[in-house]
């Protein structure tokens, strides 16, 4: 899948409340039920883009498990459009992505300021990353299991 796949819509909200993730979490706080599981899936869609997870990702002759090549992809996509896209069409190895994930390699200039982590309401803590905010949002809103809802269990 090209990066065309992912809607713009998806990338400007990402970008419009970078580093903050409380903005992230109130936007997506005041937004419909069907505008958050468009949300989880255009960002599981952008991960599962960038690699079969039950493959790993073979880095520094090491191959990451499932979970962890899971991990790798869902920080790529939250870097933004230019990262993934980076990835997405070849420009960038996910070998060398996986090293900037660890601190191994510098981030490039347009990926500057790292998501803070910070969230408003203590119900989401433990979901504080760009990729999960929005199933702890969910979860708080609907009392429904956002994977679920969306038929992935």
């Amino acid at each position: 899948m090209g990066p065309d796949h992912v809607s713009d819509g998806f990338w400007e909200v990402l970008e419009s409340t970078r580093p903050r993730l409380s903005a992230l979490e109130s936007w997506l706080g005041s937004q419909p039920r069907e505008v958050l599981e468009a949300f989880a899936l255009a960002y599981e869609s952008a991960a599962e883009s960038l690699a079969d997870f039950s493959e790993g990702v073979s880095v520094d002759g090491e191959v990451w498990s499932e979970d962890s090549t899971e991990d790798l992809c869902l920080w790529v996509v939250g870097q933004g459009r230019g990262l993934w896209t980076s990835v997405v069409v070849g420009d960038l190895p996910l070998e060398e992505a996986a090293r900037m994930y660890l601190g191994r390699a510098p981030l490039p200039p347009d990926v500057v300021t790292p998501w803070d982590g910070e969230v408003s309401d203590p119900g989401h803590r433990g979901y504080q990353s760009p990729g999960t905010i929005v199933h702890g949002v969910y979860r708080t809103r609907f009392a429904e299991v956002l994977r679920e809802r969306l038929g992935g269990g």
